[in-house]
């Protein structure tokens, strides 16, 4: 509880010093402000693209933007988002009488991979001079979540009559059934790809862009931030165990690096 009300408090107070800050600073570049650029020839771009990874303390995945620059200093920006979501007593361990026993988590019914699509804007803090420098944005995003969980299949040992020639079947983690003795691992990746569910809901996301290109028509960006995904049920990633509860809010802080180009 302590956790959620940190991340959540963090989270309030970058979006109030972003806008502190944004409000407070003289954006360059504005019509009618009375500022010039620095340079005489500085081409107005009017459209960007961009992708690359991001890292959460969740998980990890892939991001594509696209933005539409309505001002010098402002744009509409768009993005499409997945990445994986790990329940937070996820732990790994193997089977100590095999040799051949892979890595899993005990207890862990589904994979859970969250797509996220969401429209916003990005709001420029800091201009830089042409071709040096750090431009610094502020991103605020929001959207939809659409959940998807995967079932886990495990490989599961069975007595044939032989001791030293067991039978190996995949199977659904079952608790009742299935134990650190019996279990040799994950069956494999591709396992439960035709029985997906669908689990819905919204989110909300702030950061700040660390943008250094070297190029002004180039994209080379940082974003640091949190993000909060609300879903409109529990998200079943963990069996049902007194010590664990799959819950419905996730909040995150994450790392995002991006390169793309202007038009």
């Amino acid at each position: 509880m302590r956790s959620k009300l940190f991340f959540q408090a963090f989270l309030v107070f970058v979006l109030l010093s972003i806008t502190k800050i944004a409000i407070s600073q003289n954006i360059p570049q504005i019509e009618g402000s009375g500022i010039k650029p620095d340079e005489d020839n500085r081409f107005v771009y009017k459209k960007e693209w961009s992708g690359g990874g991001t890292i959460s303390n969740r998980g990890f995945g892939l991001i594509l933007r696209h933005a539409i620059i309505t001002q010098n200093f402002l744009k509409i920006q768009f993005e499409t988002e997945i990445s994986n979501i790990k329940h937070p007593k996820e732990f790994k361990t193997s089977n100590p009488y095999f040799n051949n026993s892979k890595l899993y988590v005990y207890g862990k019914q589904n994979s859970f991979y969250n797509i996220r699509t969401g429209v916003g804007t990005n709001l420029l803090v800091f201009d830089r001079a042409p071709k040096e420098g750090v431009e610094i944005s502020a991103t605020f995003m929001g959207g939809i979540s659409w959940g998807l969980l995967k079932p886990i299949y495990l490989e599961i040992i069975k007595d044939s009559g032989n001791p030293f020639n067991p039978d190996i079947v995949s199977e659904k983690f079952d608790k009742f059934q299935h134990n650190e003795t019996n279990i040799l691992g994950y069956s494999g990746f591709t396992r439960g790809f035709d029985e997906l569910n669908l689990n819905t809901g919204l989110y909300i996301k702030s950061g700040l862009n660390f943008d250094w290109s070297a190029k002004d028509d180039r994209i080379l960006n940082l974003e640091v931030g949190g993000v909060i995904d609300q879903f409109f049920k529990p998200v079943q990633i963990m069996a049902d165990f007194q010590n664990l509860e799959n819950k419905s809010t996730f909040v995150s802080l994450y790392a995002t690096f991006t390169f793309g180009k202007k038009y």
